[in-house]
């Protein structure tokens, strides 16, 4: 009789070990989906000739790609005929997050030269970080007030 009446009580105290288990698991397990969600988001931008005053992207996402168009910088002469830009891009919940104006609250973070690094942020919190692939050493470009906008998809509101 006694082997009879322990087994409830090994079942129930096998079924807390498990729930405690499941317990502890599931905030780890929802923490590296929203890293890994944050490290997939890249961002390719490239200038073309003429003017570099409009630009188009990509945004890298998810396993998704989403079209950008890009606009309102401040590009002056340079001697090559397309600047391509990539990055990584932090803070972002679902693509329509990055549309928008991107500024930043110290000048010299929106400027991109040779080996460096811009850092620009929209109203939503969404932060890009980029910098130029073929931009010849002593040249640098301001990218404060940069625009993006969606091409080819339609943003919704997650």
């Amino acid at each position: 009789m006694k082997c009879v009446a322990a087994r409830p009580h090994i079942s129930a105290m096998i079924f807390k070990v498990a729930a405690a288990i499941v317990a502890l698991t599931l905030p780890l397990i929802s923490a590296s989906n929203q890293g890994r969600a944050e490290e997939e988001a890249r961002i390719h931008i490239t200038f073309s000739k003429p003017g570099y005053d409009n630009a188009s992207g990509y945004l890298f996402y998810q396993g998704q790609k989403y079209g950008l168009a890009v606009s309102d910088t401040k590009i002056g002469r340079i001697w090559v005929t397309s600047i391509d830009f990539i990055g990584t891009v932090s803070n972002l919940h679902n693509p329509a997050d990055i549309l928008g104006t991107y500024n930043v609250g110290d000048p010299k973070a929106a400027l991109v030269g040779h080996a460096s690094i811009a850092r620009l942020e929209n109203a939503k919190g969404v932060t890009l970080e980029i910098r130029a692939v073929n931009l010849k050493r002593g040249s640098t470009l301001d990218l404060s007030g940069m625009r993006l906008k969606n091409v080819g998809w339609q943003p919704t509101s997650e």
